[in-house]
C-alpha cells in the first residue's frame, strides 16, 4: 500500500475511505458507489481506505487496541463491546464515543470534523478526503494542531508508510509521518507504471503474433509445396505432350499463389518485416511469393490455355521433334517475356538472408529464374524462325557439326577434329557418321582468303604463302569470325562431298560433357564408359595418351558421333531445364556456336550470343576479343592456361571509356608429363624450341570504334608484339613461345568508341580444354 496517496489527523479517530465531495449513502465507503458531484477517487486508494475502514471496525467490535497496525495508533476503550456503532459518512455529525474514549479527546481540533469531511470513532486516526481534489485538506502544523489551509496534495500526512528515497519525511508526536513528495514523483511513478503495462501487453501481443505467424507460415509452406508439386507435374506433362489438363493444373496454381500473397501481405507479416536481422527473411519470402503470383497469374495461365491448342505429342522423342507443339511452348514463352523478366528482377534482387532455410530457398529460386530466364530469352528470339530451322511443312534443312578439339587450339576453339551432317525434315533428325576433317583435294584449289587473313593466320613462322585458311578445314577456326569459318567450312563440304549445307554448328568436348550430364553416358570401343563427368579429358587427353596414333581420330570421330545421338534419343526423356541450362552454360563459354545462311537465323543466332561474329557496330556494347592460335601443331594445349582480367576503367568525357586490362597465359605442363608425353602429343613445328614449346599466336582485338594501346609484356616466356586490322577492327598481335612452367603477362590499355555511350565492355575469348585453379 506504500505510496497511496491520504491524510490523517492526530486525533485518534478511525480511517475512513475516501469518498467523493457531497452527501454520500451512510455506511458506505466513498469511492464505492458513492454518489454526489465531485471526483472519485482511484481504484487503488479507495481499495486501500476500504481496507483501514474495515480494520477500525473490527478494533471496535473486538475492544482491543491495535498498535501495531501502524505507528501512531492509540487502544480504545472508549466503545464497549457490542456497542452500536455510529453509522460512517454522516456529514456533520459529532463523534461522541471519540470525544469519550479517545486517547486524544482532549485536542478538540482533531474532533471536530473539517468543512467538507466526516470522521469515525476509532484508534487509528482520521482521515480527511478535503472538498475537492484540489481544494481544501485538514493537515496538522509542526505543533499537531489541526488547520485547514488549501495547496496541492504533494503536502499531505499519512500512516508512516515510507515511498523510500525520493521523499522527505518527519515524525508527529503520535507516530504519523509528514511526506513531502518531490516535485515530478507521482508522474515518475505513473509513468513507470504506464511503461511496465505496455511491456506487458506487447509480450502478450508478440507472443500470440509469433504463435499467429507461426501458423501462417506452415500454411504458406504446405501451399508452396502444393505448387511446386504441381508445377513439377506441368513440366512432364509438357514434354509428354499431354496438354488437355494444363489449364485446370495452372488455375490450381494461381489459387495456390493467390492464397500466399493474400497471406503474406497481412499486417502481421508487415510488422515481422520490421525485426532487425531476420525481417530480411520475412520480405524475402514476400518477395518470392509476390513473383510466383505475377507469374502464376499472367504468365502461366495463359501459357497453359495456348498449349491446350497445340497438336498432342512428346516435344523430343526417338530423334523427332514435335514442330507444333515446340512452336507453342517457343511463341508462349515469348508472349510472356516481360513477365517472367520482371519477375526475375524481383529474385534476383533479393538480399542476404539469415535463416539457412530462407537461405536456401532463396538461392534455388535465384537459379531458376534465371535458367528460366535464359530460357524465355531464346524462345523470344527463336520462336519466329523456330518452324523453318527444323524443316517445317516438308522441307529439309541439312547443318554441318564440327566437333572441335581444344587441345590444338584456334580462335573460335578448337581444331576441328571430326565432322558431321544433320538433317531435318518436319522434326525428324537424323544424323550421318562423323568422319575425320579432309584438305581439299587437286586439282581443286584452296579457298580464297583476304590479305588481312593472310597476315594473321597464314603468313610467317615458316608457313609464308601457305594458306591453310582456305585449304583444309581443320584450319577454317583460326579466324575468330565464326561465321566466316562457316562458310569456309560449308563451301570446303561442297567442294570434296558435294553437301549442299544450310548451317553449320561447332561444338567442343567440354559442351558434349555439359550435355552428356544431362542425358547420360556413352561409350568407347574398349567399354570405356564418356559420361558428365570425364568426357573432355577423354577426348582431349586419355586418346592421345593411351591408343596408337592411327586410331585416335577414328576413336575421336565414333565418341562425338555416339555423344550427338545420344543427346537426340534422348531429348525426349530429359529434363528440359537442365538441358536449356547446359546449352546456356556452353554458350556463355563460346562452346557452342551457331551459322545459318539464312538472314533472320543467322540474325536470332546473333541475339542469342551463339553467332561467334565480330563486333563492328560502334553503338552497341563494346566486346575485347581475346583469341589463341597453336602454331606448334601439337596436342600440348591441354596444358594452357589462360586469364583476362580488367583491373580498373575510367569513364571519359567523349562517351568512351578507358579499361586496364591483363591477358595472362602459362604452360603447366610438369617434367614427369613432359618425359611421358606421347609423340603426337608433342610440338613439330620446326621452330619450336623444344617438344614441350608452346608455339601460339595471342590476338588482341580492340572494341569497334576504339584501341590498344600502352602494351607491356613481361614473363619468363617470350611474345613480340605486332599491329594489324581485321573488318575494321584494330588487332594487337604476338608470337609466343613458352617452354614448361612459362609464363606470360601482356598489360594493355583499351579504349572504347565514344559512340558506346559507356555501355560496359564485354570479353569474348577462346575457350580452352581445361579451367586451371587460380594458384596452379
Amino acid at each position: 500500500m506504500a505510496g497511496n496517496h491520504f491524510k490523517g489527523s492526530d486525533s485518534g479517530r478511525p480511517a475512513v475511505p475516501p469518498r467523493p465531495n457531497g452527501a454520500g449513502k451512510a455506511g458506505t465507503p466513498g469511492g464505492a458507489g458513492q454518489g454526489g458531484s465531485g471526483k472519485r477517487v482511484s481504484p487503488g486508494e479507495t481499495a486501500m481506505f476500504t481496507a483501514l475502514y474495515e480494520q477500525s471496525q473490527k478494533a471496535k467490535k473486538t475492544g482491543r487496541a491495535r498498535r501495531d497496525v501502524f505507528a501512531g495508533g492509540a487502544t480504545s476503550t472508549s466503545q464497549p463491546s457490542g456497542a452500536p456503532s455510529v453509522p460512517a459518512n454522516n456529514a456533520g455529525a459529532t463523534n461522541v464515543a471519540n470525544a469519550a474514549g479517545n486517547v486524544n479527546a482532549g485536542k478538540a481540533a482533531n474532533n471536530t470534523p473539517s468543512a467538507g469531511g466526516a470522521g469515525l470513532t476509532g484508534n487509528l486516526g482520521t482521515i480527511y478526503t478535503g472538498a475537492s481534489e484540489t481544494g481544501t485538506f485538514a493537515r496538522l502544523d509542526d505543533s499537531g494542531a489541526e488547520f485547514a489551509g488549501s495547496g496541492s496534495k504533494e503536502d499531505y500526512y499519512d500512516f508512516g508508510l515510507n515511498y523510500g528515497s525520493d521523499t522527505s519525511s518527519s515524525s508527529t508526536s503520535d507516530g504519523l509521518v509528514r511526506h513531502r513528495h518531490r516535485k515530478g514523483e507521482r508522474k515518475k511513478r505513473h509513468t513507470g507504471a504506464i511503461i511496465a503495462a505496455v511491456v506487458a501487453v506487447l509480450l502478450v501481443v508478440l507472443g500470440a503474433s509469433g504463435f499467429m505467424l507461426l501458423n501462417s507460415a506452415k500454411t504458406v509452406k504446405s501451399e508452396a509445396k502444393e505448387a511446386v508439386e504441381i508445377v513439377g507435374g506441368l513440366k512432364d506433362k509438357v514434354t509428354s505432350g499431354d496438354f488437355s489438363t494444363l489449364p485446370d493444373d495452372a488455375k490450381k496454381i494461381d489459387e495456390l499463389c493467390d492464397s500466399m500473397k493474400a497471406e503474406t501481405s497481412s499486417p502481421l507479416w508487415t510488422a515481422a518485416s520490421f525485426i532487425p536481422v531476420y525481417g530480411s527473411d520475412i520480405n524475402a519470402a514476400r518477395t518470392m511469393i509476390d513473383a510466383l503470383s505475377d507469374v502464376s497469374s499472367n504468365a502461366l495461365v495463359p501459357m497453359a490455355d495456348n498449349l491446350s491448342q497445340a497438336t498432342p505429342g512428346k516435344l523430343f522423342q526417338d530423334g523427332m521433334i514435335n514442330v507444333s507443339a515446340l512452336q507453342a511452348v517457343a511463341d508462349s514463352l515469348s508472349d510472356s517475356s516481360k513477365v517472367f523478366k520482371s519477375a526475375n528482377e524481383k529474385i534476383q534482387g533479393i538480399g542476404d538472408t539469415h535463416i539457412s532455410q530462407v537461405t536456401e530457398l532463396v538461392d534455388k529460386a535465384k537459379d531458376g529464374f534465371a535458367t528460366l530466364n535464359g530460357a524465355v530469352d531464346a524462345a523470344e528470339k527463336v520462336a519466329p524462325v523456330l518452324p523453318q530451322m527444323l524443316g517445317a511443312n516438308g522441307q529439309t534443312r541439312h547443318y554441318l557439326v564440327l566437333a572441335m578439339s581444344n587441345v590444338e587450339i584456334r580462335a573460335c576453339g578448337g581444331f576441328p577434329g571430326s565432322r558431321g551432317v544433320m538433317s531435318v525434315t518436319d522434326g525428324k533428325l537424323e544424323l550421318g557418321d562423323f568422319v575425320k576433317v579432309d584438305m581439299m583435294k587437286e586439282p581443286l584449289s584452296p579457298l580464297p582468303i583476304t590479305d588481312e587473313e593472310a597476315n594473321l593466320f597464314t603468313t610467317g613462322w615458316g608457313l609464308t604463302g601457305f594458306n591453310t585458311l582456305g585449304y583444309t578445314m581443320g584450319d577454317v577456326t583460326m579466324t575468330p569470325d565464326y561465321p566466316r569459318a562457316a562458310q569456309l567450312a560449308s563451301d570446303m563440304q561442297k567442294a570434296i562431298v558435294g553437301d549442299d549445307i544450310d548451317g553449320v554448328f561447332a561444338v567442343d568436348p567440354v559442351f558434349l560433357q555439359y550435355m552428356l550430364g544431362v542425358v547420360g553416358g556413352t561409350q568407347l570401343p574398349d567399354g570405356t564408359v564418356v559420361d558428365g563427368s570425364n568426357a573432355a579429358k577423354v577426348l582431349l587427353h586419355d586418346i592421345y595418351w593411351n591408343y596408337p596414333v592411327e586410331e585416335q581420330d577414328a576413336i575421336f570421330a565414333a565418341v562425338a558421333g555416339s555423344a550427338f545421338n545420344k543427346i537426340v534419343d534422348e531429348l525426349g526423356s530429359s529434363d528440359i531445364t537442365k538441358i536449356a541450362a547446359a546449352i546456356e552454360k556452353g554458350a556463355s563459354e563460346g562452346r557452342v556456336l551457331m551459322y545459318s545462311r539464312n538472314d533472320d537465323e543467322e540474325k536470332a543466332a546473333k541475339a542469342l550470343g551463339i553467332s561467334g561474329a565480330l563486333q563492328t557496330d560502334t553503338s552497341e556494347a563494346p566486346i575485347l576479343g581475346v583469341y589463341v592460335n597453336n602454331y606448334s601443331y601439337s596436342k600440348m594445349d591441354w596444358f594452357l592456361d589462360k586469364r583476362v582480367t580488367i583491373d580498373s576503367s575510367v569513364e571519359n568525357a567523349d562517351g568512351s571509356t578507358t579499361y586496364r586490362v591483363t591477358t595472362s597465359l602459362k604452360n603447366t605442363m610438369t617434367p614427369q608429363e613432359k618425359a611421358e608425353m606421347p609423340g603426337y602429343f608433342q610440338g613439330h613445328n620446326g621452330i619450336s624450341q623444344d617438344i614441350d614449346d608452346e608455339v601460339l599466336r595471342l590476338y588482341l582485338y580492340a572494341p569497334a570504334g576504339g584501341s590498344i594501346s600502352d602494351i607491356k609484356t613481361s614473363g619468363s616466356g617470350s611474345i613480340e608484339m605486332n599491329e594489324a586490322t581485321h573488318d575494321g577492327l584494330k588487332v594487337a598481335w604476338g608470337g609466343v613461345h613458352m617452354l614448361l612452367g612459362q609464363d606470360i603477362k601482356v598489360e594493355y590499355t583499351v579504349t572504347t568508341s565514344k559512340d558506346s555511350g559507356h555501355k560496359e565492355l564485354k570479353v569474348r575469348t577462346t575457350p580452352t580444354a581445361q579451367t586451371f585453379e587460380q594458384d596452379k
